[in-house]
């Protein structure tokens, strides 16, 4: 028998979820109603269309069977029914199916969330094989939705699967006539307070000693009343309490509350700071690996394209959870009709276009991108529809171009978000032609060849030895966000890319990244072209950088000039940098990727390359996750080695070529 699962219709699972974990947010304010003035929670509104999942369901399946077979509806609504060969059924009823060839149809209407559906059987157990009945002309049936969390007749997916623990504080001291409790790193759960106390608490909380502290300027606080003795929040971030006037600490902890990834890919090496950047990596994507993959749990708490983009590459290293980057995927994606960019931000709808073909790169998963194929030709659409007529991208009046948090002569067609949109092209031909749309590869393709030679017709210029932002303005700006893409991109040629190297990544005049975010794309880009020592270098600066300070999660922004709490502020707030952000986490992609130097070179790691590199490491070993199993790759005594539980590797040393064998160890000595 196989393994049933609940299963609803596509995409409403992640729709019902999106919308309540983007409308969670809160920020502390001040409230001054005339007779005294407190700091209280308010509602903090998403800056997008929050959309939710379609609340009818309809759902069909025709097989043959060998023999008899009851089956059972359950459903997590009473406004369902099972139809059987134009037969209908409500739940909970023995359904007797014999030998021979049925139709089975689930109907089923939630108004507050969606209709989901279980049924344990031989032939006709709820999976994935179940389709929707034909919407309409335009968009084909599609498999329907299940999750591999949910697969109990008891389960409810409307409820989604955390898991918690009980933390206490490791210290609790009396401070500006209040307690402090600190749980000596970054946390995120519900609050518990036990104890006889009448009135109500305020609890000012923090990422840093400083912002819980200030309890006029802290980003997040907490009103609690004690009923029966105890309280519990609802889950919030933080590392610090402070509960100002109070005399007597109470009984304070947090139930914990995660989801249970298991972390397969793992590095170790001589360099200590190393090490500890992997686990403080490892931490910050474990606490922003929720739902979706969120961008902070402090301050937004919401799934962005361009962060949860970087995401999924460390996942690919890390975990190798598929089911977080799906459920990302389709939380980005929303539903129809697409009126603006995902986020608002046209290159975090360009970031989510290449995201298909980077998911099928490392999965192997065919199912999924034929699941998602329709949605990528609606975000094509949408984004076509609103290019230039020469083809590139120009801001229209309503789009939010980020890029990074830098300077750009950007009011025009900035090079930078073409290269993404040129990248994005290349993934969809590619998942096109995995699907058998030949006329959609060709477009994809000439659109992507297209854009890429115009950016090196418009946007370089030899004077400057590089690509500048925008060919319109006259100003020639240079920025390394281009140069970096064009690189990693496969965007120009070798010569141009050795001028990059020079005029830009090393050009300290040119201003430098500030934050963890595109930090990831230069790293990735110098280690391309082998400049290992340069992201070596760069982890221990920078990454070490904030290690030093004390951080125990990656921060959102790290600028090495800004002192004390100067470097705490964000968006004008002296406070609302977020102290966990999930970008920061990239170490994880790079030191597998090149210095364990695994990487997939056919879809589901069919085949793959191990070349990996000493950088400037006595020793180290790690393992890196795949579909089918662990890479191990270890350095020690100037000899490399490896172990693999696939088939399909090669390993690279030098200008040498060795088969890796599955359970077979290679040791090749430098």
């Amino acid at each position: 028998m196989a393994k049933s699962k609940w299963i609803w219709h596509p995409g409403a699972f992640e729709l019902y979820h999106s919308m309540l974990l983007h409308n969670r947010r809160t920020s502390a304010k001040t409230i001054n109603d005339g007779d005294k003035v407190e700091r209280r929670s308010v509602f903090y509104a998403p800056m997008w269309r929050a959309d939710g999942p379609q609340h009818n369901a309809e759902l069909t399946k025709t097989e043959v069977i060998d023999g008899d077979e009851t089956i059972i509806l359950r459903s997590n609504t009473p406004h369902s029914a099972i139809v059987v060969d134009d037969k209908k059924y409500p739940c909970d009823t023995p359904i007797l199916l014999k030998k021979g060839k049925h139709t089975v149809v689930l109907q089923g209407f939630c108004a507050n969330s969606f209709p989901a559906f279980y049924i344990e059987g031989n032939v006709f157990n709820t999976d994935r094989t179940w389709v929707t009945c034909n919407e309409n002309i335009i968009m084909p049936s599609r498999n329907a939705g299940q999750s591999e969390l949910y697969t109990k007749p008891d389960d409810n997916p409307e409820i989604f699967k955390f898991e918690y623990k009980r933390i206490d504080p490791v210290s609790i001291k009396k401070v500006n006539g209040g307690v402090l409790y600190d749980f000596g790193r970054e946390m995120f759960g519900k609050i518990v307070i036990k104890g006889d106390y009448q009135d109500e608490l305020f609890l000012s909380l923090g990422e840093s000693y400083e912002e819980a502290l200030d309890v006029d300027y802290c980003q997040i606080c907490v009103n609690a009343t004690l009923v029966g003795g105890t309280f519990e929040s609802v889950s919030v971030a933080f590392r610090y309490i402070f509960i100002p006037n109070l005399d007597t600490p109470l009984d304070i902890f947090v139930n914990f509350e995660y989801l249970p990834l298991e972390t397969k890919g793992s590095f170790e090496c001589n360099d200590e700071l190393i090490n500890k950047l992997w686990k403080i990596c490892e931490y910050t994507m474990l606490l922003n690996s929720r739902e979706g993959f969120f961008d902070g749990i402090k301050r937004d708490r919401w799934v962005w394209s361009g962060d949860a983009y970087q995401s999924y590459f460390v996942n690919y290293y890390l975990a190798f959870d598929k089911e977080i980057v799906k459920r990302s995927i389709r939380i980005l994606r929303g539903s129809e009709p697409m009126t603006k960019h995902i986020n608002t931000i046209s290159d975090y709808t360009f970031y989510w276009l290449s995201s298909i073909w980077d998911y099928y790169l490392y999965t192997g998963d065919k199912d999924f991108i034929f699941d998602i194929y329709e949605d990528l030709k609606e975000v094509l659409r949408f984004v076509e529809g609103r290019l230039a007529e020469d083809g590139m991208f120009e801001r229209k009046p309503d789009d939010w171009v980020f890029m990074d948090w830098s300077t750009f002569d950007s009011n025009g067609p900035i090079c930078a978000e073409q290269a993404v949109l040129c990248k994005a092209y290349e993934g969809i031909s590619k998942c096109a032609s995995l699907v058998g749309d030949v006329k959609m590869e060709k477009h994809a393709l000439d659109r992507h060849n297209y854009i890429k030679e115009q950016i090196n017709q418009r946007y370089w210029c030899e004077e400057k030895g590089a690509f500048i932002d925008d060919y319109k303005s006259g100003k020639k700006n240079v920025t390394r966000h281009a140069n970096i893409f064009a690189i990693l991109f496969n965007l120009t040629s070798k010569e141009r890319q050795e001028k990059i190297v020079k005029n830009v990544i090393y050009n300290k005049e040119i201003t430098p990244i500030t934050t963890p975010y595109f930090e990831f794309y230069e790293l990735d880009a110098m280690c391309k072209i082998g400049d290992f020592e340069y992201m070596t270098n760069m982890l221990n600066s920078y990454w070490g950088g904030m290690l030093r300070l004390g951080a125990t999660t990656i921060w959102e922004e790290f600028d090495p000039c800004k002192n004390g709490i100067e470097h705490y502020e964000m968006y004008g707030g002296k406070y609302e940098k977020s102290l966990c952000h999930a970008w920061g986490a990239s170490p994880i992609y790079l030191l597998g990727k090149y210095a364990l130097g695994v990487y997939p070179t056919e879809p589901g790691y069919k085949k793959y390359e191990v070349k990996p590199s000493k950088m400037n490491f006595t020793h180290f070993s790690g393992t890196v996750p795949t579909p089918n199993g662990l890479i191990k790759v270890s350095y020690k005594d100037n000899q490399f080695s490896v172990l693999s539980q696939i088939e399909g590797g090669t390993l690279i040393i030098g200008d040498k070529t060795y088969e890796i064998k599955a359970d077979k160890e290679i040791r090749v000595s430098l």
